[in-house]
């Protein structure tokens, strides 16, 4: 596992992805066929904080299902760009909507569709379950996986470095 590396200075926005990021990227069917997913409150608790303090955050996700939707508007997400496997193009347009430059930018990932944004940013976030090519191109992989805990260690992180800054 690789340490954690040190966050942009100053961070200016956290990107995730979602299925697999925020959540545990099983997919839950009903009798009727209804999908369910699995989501952390602990993340949700950290994004919501994120929120209140008037700090960006952003999905990207090439899901784009009603789910994925209404849990990013319970978080207070800030940015979210759904139905995009080719992500590059989100996260230009979620960068020049948030006034960010792409240093200042932190992306979770979790598997092969995440890596050119995560490459692209000041700092890639691997979750503790992600792909082994993720993993290895990341500059922080999480003690914790994917809708267990890993975006509340990010986010810890930057309270800790938004505290710092006060």
């Amino acid at each position: 596992m690789k340490p954690k590396m040190p966050l942009p200075d100053p961070v200016g926005i956290l990107i995730m992805d979602c299925d697999g990021v925020l959540t545990d990227g099983g997919m839950y069917f009903d009798a009727n066929g209804q999908a369910l997913k699995r989501f952390d409150v602990k993340d949700g608790l950290a994004l919501v904080r994120l929120a209140e303090m008037g700090f960006p955050t952003a999905v990207i996700s090439g899901d784009d299902s009603p789910i994925t939707a209404a849990r990013c508007e319970k978080l207070r997400i800030a940015h979210t760009v759904l139905g995009r496997m080719e992500k590059e193009s989100a996260l230009a347009e979620v960068l020049a909507a948030a006034g960010v430059e792409p240093e200042q930018a932190v992306c979770v990932g979790d598997d092969v569709t995440d890596l050119p944004i995560m490459r692209a940013v000041g700092l890639g976030v691997a979750v503790a379950d992600a792909v082994d090519e993720v993993t290895a191109a990341a500059g922080w992989v999480t003690e914790r996986p994917g809708g267990y805990g890993a975006v509340r260690e990010v986010c810890d992180a930057i309270f800790a470095q938004l505290a710092e800054e006060e």
